[in-house]
């Protein structure tokens, strides 16, 4: 049995959780994995994505990429009195969540840093000037 939409949760590997995440993002991308299990033809796909959702909320361009309910450490970048800024959850080192108010650029590079649980920098992540993708370890 399938469920897809955004009222639809699914069980996360990457957080260790059952998430719940109500934008229309999920109910786009749901489906074309259960679509490819129901179809068959190969090993059962998983449906694990990185939880993103978007608002405009007072003139201000607001995303969010990850889950940070088990996150170790908070990185502010920028200031959050400002026009734009973003704030950073990091688990083991690594960046686990992301909220970008007027970043794209930072959603955009976070969210790829997300998906390869890449371990970050937190000092060069705490600096606007420097891009989220200049901020990994090594």
């Amino acid at each position: 049995m399938y469920a897809v939409g955004d009222c639809a949760s699914f069980p996360s590997g990457r957080y260790g959780a059952r998430l719940l995440v109500h934008h229309w993002d999920n109910a786009l991308q749901g489906p074309r994995v259960v679509a490819a299990n129901v179809l068959g033809g190969g090993a059962e796909r998983v449906y694990d994505p990185v939880p993103y959702f978007w608002s405009e909320q007072f003139g201000r361009f607001v995303q969010y990429a990850g889950h940070h309910g088990d996150a170790d450490e908070l990185v502010w970048r920028g200031d959050p009195a400002g026009e734009a800024w973003s704030v950073c959850w990091l688990r083991d080192g690594a960046l686990a969540a992301l909220l970008a108010v007027g970043r794209p650029r930072d959603l955009a590079q976070g969210r790829r840093l997300i998906e390869a649980a890449t371990p970050v920098d937190p000092a060069r992540l705490a600096d606007p000037a420097v891009p989220l993708k200049s901020a990994t370890l090594g």
